[in-house]
């Protein structure tokens, strides 16, 4: 008998269940210019153009907004797309930065997303070291932007890359997504197996560190 459908049944089961019992959306919804909650990307932009502020003003006005649009750190949502990962409030450094890089080019300025295979950001473990984030070009200085952390500005961000910088391209990002997904599905399958809380590292206040 051919077992080979069964265990890839099997697979798309565990798969599947990590999805569906993910942690639903728990957005931030900072206060916009009016009063009301930012809920989207256009909330975000709209934002940003009313504050009145510009050059790399603007650009730390659109990075803290991101930030504060998000209440999770996830890697339990590989499937959500940028946008859609600002609505829901949690996302990995491939969506929330990739967000904001959007965000940016709508406000006027030329952004180059990129990405290093290790980075030295505090205390992850050695295959989730891996981090995206943005290049931005205004008046003739290119800067490194990243939302992961509220205090972060063009420039002075709270990391340091310590292999090769490169260009982020959707195939690398393809690259990394599937590399990760079955190291979060069996993460998440032990901690519900011995009754363990999910590793931070995967899941966690925005913000705070793994």
């Amino acid at each position: 008998m051919n077992k080979i459908p069964l265990v890839l049944a099997g697979a798309a089961a565990a798969v599947v269940t990590v999805a569906i019992k993910a942690p639903q959306p728990e957005p931030g919804l900072p206060e916009g210019p009016a009063g009301a909650p930012l809920r989207t990307a256009a909330d975000v932009v709209a934002a940003c153009r009313a504050s009145g502020a510009v050059g790399w003003d603007l650009v730390n006005k659109a990075t803290s907004l991101v930030h504060r649009m998000y209440t999770h750190y996830s890697c339990w949502h590989l499937w959500l797309s940028p946008q859609a990962s600002l609505e829901a409030g949690h996302g990995h450094s491939g969506q929330y930065n990739i967000v904001l890089g959007q965000i940016l080019e709508q406000l006027g300025f030329q952004v180059r997303p990129v990405h290093a295979a290790r980075v030295r950001l505090e205390h992850h473990p050695w295959y989730h070291t891996g981090h995206s984030w943005l290049r931005v070009t205004y008046d003739g200085k290119e800067l490194d932007v990243c939302a992961s952390r509220p205090g972060n500005t063009a420039g002075n961000v709270a990391f340091v890359p310590v292999t090769e910088v490169l260009d982020r391209t959707r195939l690398n990002s393809i690259d990394t997504t599937f590399a990760l997904a079955p190291i979060v599905v069996a993460s998440v399958w032990k901690s519900w197996l011995t009754g363990s809380d999910i590793q931070s590292w995967m899941y966690r206040p925005f913000g705070r560190s793994a």
